[in-house]
């Protein structure tokens, strides 16, 4: 491929869904090829330097997922989920928004579900006045934050308070109760962790933007806006394991770039990447990544034989390209675990996890493939 073609190319990728709205670390080398590799290795340089592990933020796994804020000056509240975020249903009222829960946000297919439902929607609605009592009058936008907790937990016999949100997976969060935000917790009804800011109601997560400061928010007793947690440990990279990566990358650049053009009927080819790596991670497999194990996946997956020929294909055409990606996901992968584990055994900080999810870091100006996120994927996975 062109230099030329794989930049247009490239620039379509930005425009596309590919992936989340923070991607993995190394799913960036099938995402976006050589440029796309190159960007990681830039935030791998970025935060084993003494600024740059100050802008990788704990990665939090709470449920469920909240947004608020007020379209103007003195409005009504806007309260939302997930799914009346994503659907536009700017309720402003508890009525509205128990009516869309239950009513509007899918349909239950047993008795118990309808029950789940009604309870959550109950739960969910009671938060209305606490956000609106919590949110200045003059605050225009909305904040995206997650729930640590929607009932007060009870500290334990060691002086502890421990709240595990998601129900979906082992991550847990603990707070020493004579510590200044355990005497908060207290008094407490409901925590949530603040993430960022969105100008508009309804915008896509790729576009909201990181909030530090969430102190606004925390002027009641009964609702606790948790701000973000940085990275303070200091992380070191042997810059020799970055410049491997680099000379492994020139070495396969082109191949790696024309592969991932793909050709016609296989546009999705990308995703079908991304969604072998994230399914050979959850089963725990990440160490057997390779292109026999990815064809192996290929017969049992729900993608056409007509697509799986054309792989086949492409892989015949473009020799060692497909063997360069699994290799390139597997060393940025490496060094990656390498600055979580630096990261994880540093200082706890008031609020602190176990089986954590990982870390996050929002992409400044300069990089062109979005935020990333170092989640631990050979040992973390969701339940």
């Amino acid at each position: 491929m062109r230099a030329r073609e794989f930049l247009l190319e490239t620039e379509a990728d930005t425009k596309k869904k590919l992936g989340r709205a923070f991607n993995h670390l190394e799913d960036l080398v099938f995402f976006h090829g050589s440029a796309g590799t190159m960007e990681a290795l830039d935030h791998i340089r970025e935060i084993a330097s003494e600024a740059g592990g100050k802008t990788v933020r704990m990665k939090w796994d709470g449920n469920p997922q909240i947004y608020w804020g007020r379209q103007q000056k003195n409005g009504p509240l806007i309260l939302a989920g997930h799914n009346g975020w994503s659907r536009g249903a700017a309720t402003d009222n508890p009525e509205d928004l128990y009516d869309f829960i239950l009513n509007k946000s899918g349909s239950p297919k047993t008795q118990e579900e309808l029950t789940a439902r009604k309870q959550f929607a109950q739960q969910f609605a009671k938060l209305y006045p606490l956000f609106d009592r919590a949110t200045p009058k003059d605050f225009v936008g909305f904040v995206y934050a997650d729930g640590l907790f929607l009932t007060r937990p009870a500290a334990d016999n060691a002086g502890v308070y421990t709240f595990c949100p998601n129900p979906k997976s082992q991550t847990c969060y603990h707070v020493l109760a004579n510590s200044t935000l355990g005497k908060r917790i207290a008094n407490s009804q409901v925590m949530v962790v603040g993430h960022a800011y969105f100008p508009e109601f309804g915008m896509d997560d790729s576009s909201q933007k990181p909030l530090d400061d969430f102190n606004m928010f925390n002027s009641t007793k009964e609702l606790i806006v948790q701000g973000p947690v940085y990275n303070s440990a200091p992380v070191t990279i042997d810059d020799s394991a970055i410049t491997g990566v680099e000379a492994y990358l020139n070495k396969h650049s082109q191949s790696i770039d024309s592969f991932l053009q793909g050709t016609s009927g296989l546009g999705d080819l990308k995703n079908i990447l991304y969604t072998y790596v994230n399914q050979t991670a959850k089963a725990k497999q990440l160490d057997k990544l390779s292109v026999n194990q990815f064809f192996n996946w290929l017969k049992t997956s729900k993608v056409s034989t007509n697509k799986q020929a054309k792989i086949q294909e492409l892989t015949v055409q473009h020799q060692n390209a497909l063997n360069a990606i699994f290799s390139l996901v597997v060393q940025i992968m490496n060094v990656k675990d390498s600055m979580i584990d630096q990261i994880e055994n540093g200082a706890k900080g008031e609020i602190w996890d176990t089986h954590g999810e990982g870390r996050v870091r929002y992409a400044d100006d300069k990089k062109k493939f979005g935020n990333v996120k170092l989640v631990p994927r050979k040992r973390w996975t969701p339940l």
